[in-house]
């Protein structure tokens, strides 16, 4: 039988976040495998499909897999034989790359060990959380309705944006620059600019939709029209775009209703943490030992750090075929 460590791994189903060294990211790369997989009785009662180096692989982990492949890109579960083999010969690539990683004691990493241990508390906490809402947090029809109906700028009257980029660093945006981009017609004679004085930038092109960026900023760019210049300014860097296209791309309510259901239940999620936090901090004995060093002040209110529950509206973003979503929430046009 394999380590406590051998278990986690399989138990946990999220990612180290690449920071460090190759063989760490590699290590808890290996962790996006199912609950089901972590029980040795479930594997007992599963159909063994292969076996690496001693260790089964069976029918329970890949139906689970499967699973967790269709909630991550919102899609049915396909069981089609080419998708059931590819996903069989993924978990047997995972376990190879995960009994090299043990022998060679990444598992005694003492950062793969804290983070392991900070997605354990995290699957605890939240399933804790869940089992608390239960069946109360689950949309109703009328919910998602009301939703849809009014957020027209996220469905009905979605707009999708084709837009150029030239990405430059903050302190390189100057007011000759900004005379440029008054004076030209076309982004390619800004970026003519840029390069005579030597000025790095990053090109890119992006279709964006309007649940990207603020509303006011669709509005002002709506009054420009097409094949104008504009910048977006962001903290850490300065973006001198193009508006290339902008076109109606309406979301109809029968492809949205999973969107909105998961947005809800993610906000009602949020709701029911807050409320839990708030109780339990109410009756829970908490001393701040060191208060100079915890950053706490006298009688200070309680923050509440709560779990990935909170419901983030990007996610309403539905991109257009091809195009991808990008985040403009601190954004100014100029």
């Amino acid at each position: 039988m394999r380590s406590e460590f051998f278990n986690y791994v399989r138990f946990l189903c999220t990612v180290l976040p690449a920071r460090r060294v190759s063989s760490l990211m590699l290590l808890v790369s290996l962790t996006a495998m199912c609950l089901s997989a972590c029980h040795d009785q479930g594997k007992a009662a599963s159909k063994i499909l292969a076996r690496v180096n001693g260790d089964n692989i069976t029918t329970g982990q890949l139906d689970a897999e499967l699973v967790r492949i269709s909630g991550m890109q919102e899609t049915g579960i396909d069981t089609s034989p080419t998708m059931r083999k590819q996903v069989l010969e993924a978990l047997i690539d995972r376990q190879v790359l995960l009994d090299a990683a043990l022998r060679n004691k990444i598992n005694r990493d003492a950062e793969v060990m804290q983070t392991i241990e900070r997605f354990k508390t995290q699957v605890i906490v939240q399933a804790y959380l869940e089992s608390k809402a239960a069946n109360s947090v689950k949309p109703t029809t009328d919910e998602i309705d009301t939703y849809y109906q009014s957020h027209p700028e996220l469905f009905a009257h979605r707009k999708i944006l084709d837009i150029r980029q030239l990405r430059i660093a903050p302190q390189d945006f100057s007011a000759p620059l900004k005379a440029v981009m008054d004076s030209a017609t076309l982004l390619e004679q800004v970026e003519a600019w840029l390069i005579v004085h030597k000025i790095a930038y990053a090109d890119a092109a992006l279709s964006y939709t309007s649940a990207d960026m603020p509303a006011e900023i669709i509005v002002q760019l709506q009054q420009l029209g097409g094949n104008h210049l504009f910048i977006l300014k962001e903290e850490d860097q300065v973006l001198l775009c193009a508006l290339n296209d902008l076109r109606e791309s309406p979301v109809m309510k029968a492809a949205a209703i999973a969107q909105i259901e998961r947005y809800l239940f993610n906000n009602k999620m949020h709701e029911v943490a807050v409320a839990e936090i708030a109780r339990l901090r109410s009756s829970a004995k908490i001393d701040y030992l060191d208060k100079a060093a915890s950053g706490v002040e006298e009688d200070s209110p309680a923050s509440v750090v709560l779990p990935d529950v909170k419901p983030d509206k990007s996610s309403m973003a539905i991109s257009a075929p091809g195009g991808r979503t990008a985040g403009h929430d601190a954004a100014k046009l100029k």
